[in-house]
Formats: C-alpha cells, sequence, structure tokens
C-alpha cells in the first residue's frame, strides 16, 4: 500500500494469512517428513517418527530455516546447545530446511542433535507453505496436540519459556 494506490502485494497478503492461520491457539497442520530426514537419537529406522504426529513429546519446537539465512546457523547452534535440556523436559525438536543443496544441508545440520527434513523445494516446499513461513528462522511451540502454544523470535525466547513454564514448574 502507498499513498496512490490500496492494493495489498502478495508478500503482505502472505505475512498477514500467516498471522492469522498460524496464530497462538490454532492446531498447526500435521506433515509427512519428506526428503532428506535425519533422526539422530532414534535407534532404529523402525522407532523414527515419519511425520509430526508420530512425535510423543509434550512439546515439539518447528523451526524453519536454512543454510543461507543470515541468523539461522546462530539460532540453530544455541538450540543445538540447549537440546539436551530441553530433551530433560520432554520437549522435541524438528529443524525444516529450506534449502535447495542436498551436500549443503548435510554439512550444515551435522552438529546438529535434533531431527532435520529437507525436501530441497526452499520457498514451494508443501510445508513451509501449509505453515506459511515467509521469513526465516520462523520458530513455533506446539503442544502435543499441535496447538500452537508460542511463536517465539528467538532460541533464547524459546529457552525462557521452557524455564519458566517448565523447569521451574517441576520444581
Amino acid at each position: 500500500m502507498n499513498e496512490e494506490s490500496c492494493t495489498v502485494d502478495s508478500n503482505l497478503a502472505s505475512q498477514l494469512e500467516s498471522y492469522r492461520a498460524m496464530k497462538i491457539g490454532k492446531t498447526a497442520p500435521d506433515f509427512e517428513f519428506m526428503g532428506d530426514v535425519f533422526t539422530p537419537g532414534y535407534t532404529s529406522e523402525g522407532n523414527a517418527p515419519q511425520k509430526l504426529t508420530d512425535i510423543h513429546a509434550s512439546y515439539t519446537v518447528l523451526v524453519f530455516g536454512s543454510s543461507w539465512c543470515p541468523t539461522c546457523p546462530q539460532e540453530l547452534i544455541q538450540i543445538a546447545g540447549l537440546y539436551q535440556k530441553w530433551k530433560e523436559q520432554n520437549v522435541e525438536v524438528v529443524f525444516v530446511a529450506l534449502d535447495e543443496n542436498k551436500e549443503i544441508f548435510n554439512k550444515f545440520i551435522t552438529p546438529f542433535p535434533f531431527i532435520s527434513i529437507c525436501d530441497y523445494q526452499k520457498w514451494e516446499s508443501p510445508v513451509a507453505k501449509s505453515y506459511h513461513v515467509f521469513a526465516t528462522p520462523t520458530i513455533f511451540l506446539l503442544s502435543n496436540k499441535r496447538e500452537i502454544i508460542l511463536r517465539p523470535n528467538s532460541a533464547k525466547q524459546m529457552d525462557s519459556w521452557i524455564d519458566w513454564y517448565l523447569v521451574k514448574g517441576n520444581n
């Protein structure tokens, strides 16, 4: 929109739809883990989750990002450092990469102890589209029923929520 025209371009429309469709309290879409799926910590393929609803944690942190995103590497390294603490609070992490190159994706996720998936479709990924992702990183905290509880803007904010609601609540 500008002074001469009251039109909404597709980018703004996507952002507005994201806030409407993916607001706190809504149920997040389920999705199958397509493309390359890395499930460290699962002892065999048989018990590794094949879709979001296969995760039996109390909470799931869903992170959309990429190797080419300026802030994603730092955020994901912070999440990797916090992962064991979060896991002890029954919180699982799923990283949905919006990368296009298999070799870069594989190298990028090597240090991550959490589930990482990539279908190499970047912004055209059906998962990114179903979650109305228009920027990276985009983070959702979901309950075990996929209810959106929080849309934190950083690993630090997510960790503060875990400290306040889970760690402190258990003491």
